[in-house]
């Protein structure tokens, strides 16, 4: 039985850009599936689904939790499955996500009906968050595609359609290609790690060097809204400048309220929810948190992935916070107090990580990202700094052009060795050592020594006490040369 947990579905994901290749040739690889969604009773969507490819099992993403313990299944009513000669198939839930013939038989039809009451139940209570399942968006409906669709991850990488039969006034914010009411995802993984949403609600937009960010802020977020917006009109661009191009050109952003701040990066878009009421002191989180997943469409969750994303975790999240604070500053988002801060963060989750998990290497930490959440993020971007410092003070401009090279690259998905393996092809070498040395757990005095002719001074008191602080420049301390915002052209 396939579990669609997240790092089931991300190695799914690999798996379906490893075969890709037919989306780039129409005519060799036709529609996989076509949807038709349409609101009935209440909260209620009627689905239905034509398969070119007949299968005998149809996912959603399994993310259970106390209050519903087969996760967004239970939201899942009146399936209906259905032969090429229009007989009747049995197609029984499985449980954990799952649905499956019995008999081998194949479904080429499918319908189902979906009950959008997830606000029922409590997503943070060792789940994801609603960020990642559904929610109701003021009066419209939010839905990650895999906590919507039933879909066949084991279908031809082909596209996907979906048509919205909805109510004139209703608008649908999704990253896909739009034709009027129809939906067109490159393939059955870009249909389910994206979220959308239908309603009346009108989503205000951004264009960037060809890249078209439609977002949709709550009416719950209002106060916030001109800092979300301009965070999603200036770094996206400051991304696109550091790795020379953005993957794809439309992007969604969704933002609405909770009790708690965080976010879901998809494919094309993410969601995020920002804890209510606010403070200040809660923008630092959610300002931050916004540039992480943005990062992640570069990183992760977008174009630089991996087929096995556990043992690459420390990459995808350690580098994409790194990189966060670095052009989140260059981009004027952070002052120097703030990036000192930050930056004292990634040594002060380093020196945690050492006590919390002693034994792991930054790959068998992704394992348990969670419980090792200090190692993956701390240690990750650990990696990053430090490899940033090194090759930036004879060759400035290095570890940009490392990044650039994979991003450039990405095509396929990476392995963990051809990961590292282009990495050191950039720095000579550098990017395993550093990787290395960060294994062998150095202590805060040694990682300070190596950092201070670097630019980056840093004192520690006891485990979880770390500050930093910029060389002296004349009468005033200067920011690194490898993190100071660059002269204009």
């Amino acid at each position: 039985m396939r579990i669609l947990t997240l790092p089931a579905a991300l190695a799914a994901f690999a798996l379906a850009l490893a075969t890709a290749g037919c989306a780039t040739a129409q005519e060799a690889c036709p529609t996989a599936a076509a949807y038709r969604v349409k609101p009935v009773d209440g909260d209620t969507f009627h689905v239905e689904a034509d398969f070119t490819s007949p299968t005998s099992r149809l996912d959603l993403f399994y993310f259970p939790i106390a209050d519903r313990p087969q996760g967004q299944a239970e939201s899942i009513r009146n399936v209906h499955a259905y032969g090429d000669d229009g007989q009747p198939v049995e197609l029984t839930y499985v449980g954990e996500g799952g649905w499956e013939t019995q008999s081998g038989e194949a479904v080429s039809r499918l319908t189902y009906e979906v009950r959008a009451d997830h606000d029922a139940a409590d997503w943070n209570q060792g789940g994801p968050g609603m960020d990642e399942v559904a929610t109701r968006f003021d009066d419209s409906y939010f839905f990650a595609g895999h906590a919507f669709f039933l879909i066949d991850y084991d279908a031809p990488a082909c596209p996907v359609t979906v048509e919205f039969d909805v109510p004139q006034d209703w608008n649908i914010v999704a990253p896909w290609e739009m034709d009027g009411r129809t939906a067109r995802a490159a393939n059955p993984w870009n249909l389910g790690q994206n979220a959308f949403v239908m309603g009346p609600a009108k989503p205000s937009q951004a264009v960037l060097s060809g890249l078209t960010i439609n977002m949709l802020i709550s009416s719950g977020a209002d106060e916030i809204a001109d800092g979300i917006s301009g965070i999603l009109g200036s770094v996206p661009q400051t991304y696109m400048d550091f790795f020379g191009g953005a993957p794809g050109d439309r992007y969604s952003v969704f933002v609405f309220t909770d009790t708690m701040s965080d976010g879901g990066a998809f494919q094309n878009s993410f969601a995020m929810r920002i804890a209510t009421p606010f403070s200040p002191a809660d923008e630092i989180v959610w300002s931050h948190t916004l540039g992480h997943e943005v990062m992640h469409l570069w990183i992760g969750a977008g174009a630089i992935h991996s087929t096995d994303p556990e043992s690459t975790y420390w990459f995808t999240e350690g580098f994409t916070d790194y990189l966060t604070i670095k052009l989140m500053y260059q981009s004027g988002h952070l002052d120097e107090a703030m990036l000192k801060q930050r930056l004292a963060n990634i040594l002060r989750r380093y020196e945690i990580a050492k006590r919390r998990t002693p034994d792991a290497t930054l790959a068998e930490a992704g394992a348990n990202k969670q419980e090792n959440w200090e190692l993956v993020y701390g240690g990750g971007s650990l990696v990053a700094l430090l490899l940033d410092a090194t090759v930036s003070a004879e060759h400035p401009g290095m570890f940009r052009d490392m990044m650039r090279d994979l991003y450039e690259h990405s095509g396929t998905a990476y392995t963990p060795e051809s990961l590292i393996a282009r990495m050191d092809a950039s720095t000579g070498g550098e990017a395993s050592r550093i990787v290395d040395w960060v294994n062998s757990r150095p202590d805060a005095n040694a990682i300070r020594q190596r950092l201070l002719p670097l630019g980056l001074d840093s004192a520690r008191f006891g485990f979880d006490e770390v500050y930093v602080d910029f060389a002296e420049c004349g009468e005033a301390d200067c920011v690194p040369a490898f993190l100071a915002k660059p002269e204009p052209d």
